[in-house]
């Protein structure tokens, strides 16, 4: 029996006396050693859990908002044996998982049956400090045997695997976007659609209290598929928006070449002619006028004090050997306020500092201090882990999808400074391409953004720079292709 304390509570959620008994709640008291008792006036109310109708196992609600389970419980699905279903296995209908039995009261109270809660409830959305857990797409790095909080679904897998659609309800926060993922990952894609609560609603017993039992039906109906990677329709497809370009710094670089976040970028150039000290320049000028952390990776130069000396020029606009005490204390704070370095252990041995480290760093720059832009000089002298089994383009060309995707995913400029083939030498730097950078055609191919940076004339006499740019995937908004001339001046190293 349900006590008139829970039909009461039960009608103020808009769940009616017949669906509650229909599904076996019932009202209970504590008893000793932890056992709920049933009884009438009872202040815990009951959510039984069954198995092929037999009881195994129990949740249990008391004042205050208080949740337990029975102890020794089996972990499963409540209401799994509507999983059994014909209309299921079939695909006639399809299965509604949802977070809470009060969220699958509801859905049963609007009149569909196929519908389960899991046991649990959701996991936490955010790990210790604070940040969201991104959960992977497969579910290659999952051991069934070490599965414990989603081990009710490999415990019926044998019946879940049967249903040939199943739709996840989950409730609308982060905890309840994060249940979604992990089971989608789970249950197979293919098979998984969603649903979108309306505005102002977080679950489906909010949604059957303010909008009616029609619009809980309407939301199943209305479920979309999730994307499965490379089939899209346009209703899948978030919002487009339009890129946001920054200014380099030069205003006559400005005219062909506007960077933006999520790009990749290819600098290329032949040695001295100063596709390092503009790119370091480069760097400096997106920390200086838009306050952008900036990471370095640089396999080439010494960090300290080479790689920060000449960061230190560029904000000042001399050299720093040059400047005053107070000149130097500024550029120091600039450079530890806006940079971070991520450079080999020249004593480690042991470590393979190969672009899988190397993302590894990225990835901590990223969260830790928000880096927007990584600069890395020269790729050429990452360590390359090539398979045994593909060719050098294969494997340059597997690193660049590796980058890429950093860039869109975390929203970063990603800029590589990459060596000319040798073969290359006798090309003016007018006419240098991305093709002629070394070991692979993907420099051209796969850059968003691809620059050569040569001196004009006599490089023993002139300071005159071309910045060729080279490609802009994306015209005329991020740029278009085209020349700007800078000179070097030789007292400050900088392009001015």
């Amino acid at each position: 029996m349900i006590s008139d304390l829970h039909l009461r509570w039960l009608e103020r959620r808009s769940i009616s006396a017949q669906t509650a008994v229909r599904m076996g709640l019932y009202s209970g008291r504590r008893g000793e050693a932890g056992l709920v008792l049933q009884s009438d006036a009872g202040d815990v109310l009951v959510f039984p859990y069954t198995k092929d109708s037999s009881p195994v196992g129990a949740k249990y609600r008391g004042p205050n908002k208080t949740f337990w389970q029975m102890q020794g419980g089996r972990k499963q699905f409540w209401n799994l044996d509507c999983l059994s279903d014909p209309l299921l296995t079939s695909g006639a209908e399809a299965l509604l998982i949802v977070e809470g039995e009060m969220d699958a009261l509801a859905v049963m109270e609007a009149g569909y049956p196929f519908v389960v809660s899991v046991p649990d409830g959701a996991p936490p959305a955010r790990d210790g400090y604070g940040n969201l857990i991104q959960v992977p797409k497969t579910a290659d790095d999952i051991n069934p045997d070490e599965d414990v909080k989603f081990s009710f679904l490999q415990a019926d897998w044998d019946a879940l695997s049967k249903v040939k659609r199943i739709i996840i309800g989950t409730d609308s926060d982060e905890p309840g976007q994060r249940l979604a993922a992990e089971l989608v990952r789970r249950l197979d894609r293919i098979r998984c659609s969603f649903t979108t609560f309306p505005e102002g609603i977080k679950d489906w017993n909010e949604l059957l209290s303010r909008d009616g039992q029609e619009s809980v039906l309407s939301l199943i109906t209305g479920a979309k598929p999730y994307p499965v990677d490379g089939v899209y329709r346009l209703s899948d497809l978030p919002p487009a928006q339009d890129i946001k370009t920054y200014s380099t710094g030069w205003k006559g670089v400005d005219e062909f070449l506007k960077p933006y976040p999520g790009a990749f970028m290819v600098v290329g150039g032949f040695p001295g002619h100063g596709k390092s000290t503009w790119t370091m320049q480069f760097a400096t000028n997106m920390a200086a006028m838009h306050g952008w952390p900036v990471a370095i990776a640089s396999y080439e130069m010494q960090v300290n004090p080479y790689v920060t000396n000449a960061l230190m020029s560029s904000f000042l606009q001399i050299d720093i050997k040059r400047a005053h005490p107070g000149q130097k204390a500024k550029a120091v704070d600039f450079v530890q306020k806006r940079f971070v370095f991520i450079a080999p252990n020249g004593v480690d041995t042991e470590t393979e500092h190969d672009i899988d480290w190397l993302l590894e760093r990225m990835e901590a720059a990223v969260i830790r201090d928000g880096v927007r832009m990584v600069l890395i000089d020269p790729f050429n002298e990452i360590e390359h882990r090539k398979r045994n089994d593909e060719t050098q383009t294969e494997y340059i060309g597997r690193a660049i999808r590796k980058l890429k995707a950093f860039a869109m995913r975390y929203e970063v400029l990603v800029c590589v400074v990459v060596h000319p083939t040798k073969g290359s030498a006798a090309i003016d730097s007018s006419e240098l391409g991305l093709y002629h950078l070394a070991d692979s055609s993907h420099w051209a191919n796969k850059a968003d953004i691809g620059v050569i940076v040569g001196r004009m004339g006599n490089m023993a006499t002139d300071t005159l720079t071309g910045i060729y740019v080279k490609k802009i995937r994306y015209q005329p908004e991020a740029g278009s292709i085209g020349m700007a001339s800078l000179n070097f001046d030789r007292d400050s190293r900088q392009f001015v």
